[in-house]
């Protein structure tokens, strides 16, 4: 994470957000007083991803803990807010150790301006490379391995409301069509791409601390880890060229699946494709341009010829022309 980062120029992010994995998270939900604490981190939750509420968490605190010069109003400042004091103490002291770390290492510089979302997520991916899931359906994803996580009833991103098509009894008694509304507008879009900071079993397996990512990312960032393979050459009329799908893996999960030229990979088969499905079948030109070439079958003809002409002259053994000298 921390060496990405730098190329990301996301370092300073990036250093809050690996201390604040490697504590217990520090928002506390009291039983008797959920709702109170559910209204307080509201503040902090981010609908893309957990790992800025991290972020927002450490700038919240830290605004106020220069102002607040003892620790009893710092004690009382979380309290307030429902975070742990000890686990923002330990995230403190955790997140100085990682800074003098770096900085005895002596190459890492801290970005001076904020990190974008994109450099602060390409970041993370490259250390949770095998946290990836794809989205199957509500709350539910599939993990490297075939692996089936729920998401983690904590996330931001958790969809609290009933499947689309099944609204729940709450919702049902609502009054007006615009209450109705009003709930499905709240759920969040569930991303088709998550990461997860950690992977726990309990109950189940969930993806806890995640976040949306580009699937394209993978592909930028662990070359070394997918596998790229090729298959279906066929002729495009449409794309003017001989295509193939292009088909990328990681861990056995399909991230990119993309058509391609087939000249790029294997330009000998290519070229046949095209010489047998462009040419000899008489399949070059989309059918509307074909009937304003001419009418009838004379356009036809006079584009068949050549094409066979040149087609015979490529399949056709060559025959070696004779020596001069051997007269």
């Amino acid at each position: 994470m921390l060496l990405q980062s730098q190329h990301e120029h996301a370092t300073r992010e990036l250093l809050i957000i690996a201390a604040g994995l490697s504590i217990q998270d520090p928002r506390e939900r009291p039983l008797d007083r959920k709702d109170a604490a559910a209204a307080a981190h509201k503040r902090f939750a981010d609908p893309q991803s957990d790992f800025l509420a991290l972020l927002k968490i450490w700038d919240a605190v830290h605004d106020q803990w220069e102002r607040l010069r003892t620790q009893g109003q710092r004690r009382k400042f979380c309290k307030t807010n429902f975070l742990s004091y000890l686990r923002m103490r330990e995230w403190q002291d955790l997140h100085a150790q990682l800074h003098g770390a770096l900085e005895d290492l002596g190459r890492f510089k801290l970005n001076e301006s904020n990190a974008d979302y994109a450099a602060i997520h390409r970041s993370i991916l490259t250390g949770l490379l095998g946290h990836v899931a794809l989205r199957q359906e509500r709350n539910q994803y599939q993990g490297v391995g075939n692996r089936q996580l729920a998401m983690f009833p904590g996330s931001a991103l958790y969809d609290r409301n009933e499947k689309r098509g099944t609204p729940s009894t709450s919702s049902a008694r609502l009054k007006t069509s615009s209450q109705r509304a009003e709930l499905v507008l709240s759920a969040p879009k569930q991303p088709p791409w998550i990461v997860a900071g950690e992977i726990v079993e309990t109950s189940q397996l969930f993806a806890r601390t995640v976040a949306s990512v580009d699937p394209l990312w993978i592909v930028q960032l662990a070359p070394h880890l997918c596998k790229t393979t090729h298959q279906n050459p066929h002729w495009s009329v449409a794309a003017g060229n001989v295509l193939v799908e292009e088909r990328t893996t990681l861990y056995g999960m399909e991230v990119r699946k993309v058509k391609v030229s087939h000249g790029n990979i294997n330009p000998v088969e290519a070229t046949e494709i095209f010489i047998r499905a462009a040419l000899v079948e008489e399949d070059l030109l989309p059918r509307a341009e074909k009937r304003g070439r001419g009418r009838g079958r004379c356009s036809h003809l006079a584009f068949s010829r050549p094409a066979t002409t040149i087609a015979a002259a490529i399949f056709l053994p060559r025959t070696q022309p004779e020596d001069p000298g051997e007269n």
